[in-house]
């Protein structure tokens, strides 16, 4: 494992979790490759309370003053990413629109915050998902190696991190073989550095994640997890 590349999401390792497929697999509408991942966990299987009672999410991008364009704008192109896909995979029945700057107070602006500080200690570039009831705006992204390493980490990379915790924040755990899979949710493109690949498996889990808008019934937290690929 590299030492100085890492993503940190705090969540429970899962122990006697069955596995889940509920009917995700139907009515799937976008073309993406196959997940190198066996499953997908769900979120809310560790943090109780922690699911989505509406389908109209909204993002906004908090930044440090400092922060450069470039790395904001990735952070941006990546929340454009998850709203492209979603739109794609379920034809606007679940939606995320990033609202930056178009409310007062940071905490307040959106379900989603992700709070972008190129410096936040330590020695590494990463990010981590805190989320609560129906919010997540607890989304930390650093991207700078402290001096003297000098270390200059590409705005690319930044989006890549920013498309993972987005994944967190809308109820995706880590894929089950974390750090072998390619997949956006494993951690393999992490350490080999490469591209991440968003799978047919991660947007089929997320439809378990929001059974309830494709029953047509009542909001209802997820069904338990991981998601089988």
């Amino acid at each position: 494992m590299n030492r100085f590349l890492v993503i940190i999401l705090v969540l429970a390792a899962s122990v006697g979790i069955p596995t889940s497929t509920a009917s995700a697999r139907e009515g799937l509408s976008c073309d993406l490759p196959e997940s190198d991942a066996p499953a997908i966990e769900i979120a809310s299987n560790y943090s109780r309370g922690y699911w989505w009672d509406h389908a109209d999410l909204t993002a906004a991008v908090h930044a440090h003053p400092g922060a450069e364009p470039a790395y904001v704008d990735a952070i941006h192109a990546a929340i454009a990413r998850w709203s492209a896909l979603l739109d794609d995979c379920f034809d606007g029945q679940i939606t995320l629109t990033d609202v930056t700057g178009t409310k007062s107070g940071p905490n307040r602006a959106a379900d989603i915050v992700i709070h972008y500080v190129p410096s936040a200690g330590g020695s590494q570039w990463n990010g981590v998902t805190i989320c609560g009831d129906h919010k997540c705006e607890n989304v930390l992204v650093k991207s700078d190696y402290p001096p003297p390493m000098g270390v200059q980490i590409p705005p690319f990379a930044i989006g890549y991190v920013a498309q993972h915790e987005i994944g967190h924040a809308l109820g995706l755990g880590h894929a089950t073989n974390l750090w072998q899979s390619w997949d956006l949710m494993g951690y393999g493109w992490v350490v080999g550095q490469g591209e991440p690949i968003v799978s047919r498996c991660d947007l089929e889990a997320l439809r378990l994640v929001f059974a309830w808008v494709f029953e047509g019934g009542q909001p209802h937290p997820p069904g338990l997890g991981p998601y089988s690929c």
